[in-house]
């Protein structure tokens, strides 16, 4: 419940970070970006640290892709998984986007190359939540939440920058994410 006066918060256009007691398979040890927040409708994101390794002429012909065949494509989450989901991040250069378009179609991300207006960039699926859900999420301390920063979208991002955020979050956070999903294994 929401006292009079309370603003809600919305995480659209941030990272998500999940926590490291998150075992949940899908979001352990991930990096999310969040492209739409509704408090009312949901919350659509996609993970930006596990890349396939693969690039989109892997997937699709290269004919079909003048311009982005380079594109590398990332899990992007759960959902839709065996969909390709392009996302432009706008301005600036890869180290700091002003802004992003999802999803967005082929000939928009062609410009958006072309023009140099920015980069692409290709997710397997994505992560949906339902109206409510994320922010109980968020208030189980879930997620950690950040701005985009160069840090986490420059280059290709993986789990060791999952790994790079806790430590910067101290000992006990880092020493949690040390720790092997398997306690016996210790």
């Amino acid at each position: 419940m929401r006292l009079e006066g309370e603003e809600k918060f919305n995480v659209g256009g941030k990272l998500l970070l999940a926590h490291p007691s998150l075992k949940d398979p899908n979001f352990r040890r991930t990096i999310l970006f969040i492209s739409s927040h509704e408090e009312d409708v949901g919350a659509f994101g996609v993970v930006i640290n596990r890349p396939t390794h693969q690039k989109l002429a892997d997937f699709v012909a290269e004919a079909d892709l003048p311009g982005l065949a380079a594109v590398p494509v990332y899990e992007g989450g759960p959902v839709s998984s065996n969909e390709l989901i392009l996302m432009g991040f706008l301005g600036g250069d890869e180290t700091r986007p002003t802004g992003f378009q999802v999803p967005l179609s082929i000939p928009d991300a062609e410009e958006i190359l072309k023009e140099k207006r920015g980069f692409v960039r290709a997710f397997r699926g994505y992560a949906g939540w339902e109206a409510g859900q994320l922010e109980g999420e968020l208030g189980q301390n879930a997620w950690f939440v950040q701005e985009v920063g160069a840090e986490f979208i420059a280059g290709e991002p993986d789990q060791s920058m999952w790994l790079r955020f806790m430590k910067t979050q101290g000992p006990a956070y880092y020493l949690l994410a040390l720790a092997p999903d398997d306690p016996s294994l210790n």
